[in-house]
């Protein structure tokens, strides 16, 4: 019988570890009635993708989200006027460049193959014709 080790197929599995201490009873909840939650949750996601837009109601829901106190720089005008959290670049820019304000993606007009009614997001460096379709929520 050949010895048990890592890399071998027939060898059984072993537990790592033990089972946890404590099982949760109930999902997560972050106090509703807070000024702080009312403030974060109607806060818009306006001008990102779908996996982006996700991700910050993900943040939301878990109480993750943390709101910017102050502007940020936007990576393409070099101003001081990012206002939303979790954006790269401000509106005037996103707008301009057809970019998204969360990932820095270019964006161009939904095709036919595209589903859902998506847009397709090209990389800035990249000028190929391989581009991944990304849904892209206007207004949620």
């Amino acid at each position: 019988m050949p010895p048990k080790t890592k890399n071998n197929p027939n060898s059984s599995k072993k537990k790592k570890g033990r089972a946890p201490k404590h099982q949760n009873t109930f999902a997560f909840r972050h106090n509703p009635k807070s000024k702080k939650t009312e403030k974060i949750l109607s806060s818009p996601n306006v001008g990102v993708c779908r996996r982006c837009h996700d991700k910050i109601e993900w943040r939301k829901k878990y109480r993750k989200y943390k709101p910017r106190t102050q502007p940020g720089k936007c990576n393409l005008c070099s101003r001081k006027n990012v206002m939303a959290a979790y954006h790269t670049i401000c509106t005037e820019c996103a707008g301009s460049e057809k970019a998204i304000a969360a990932m820095e993606k270019r964006r161009t007009a939904p095709s036919a193959s595209s589903s859902e009614g998506g847009v397709v997001v090209d990389d800035d460096n990249d000028g190929d014709a391989a581009a991944a379709s990304v849904p892209f929520s206007e207004e949620v």
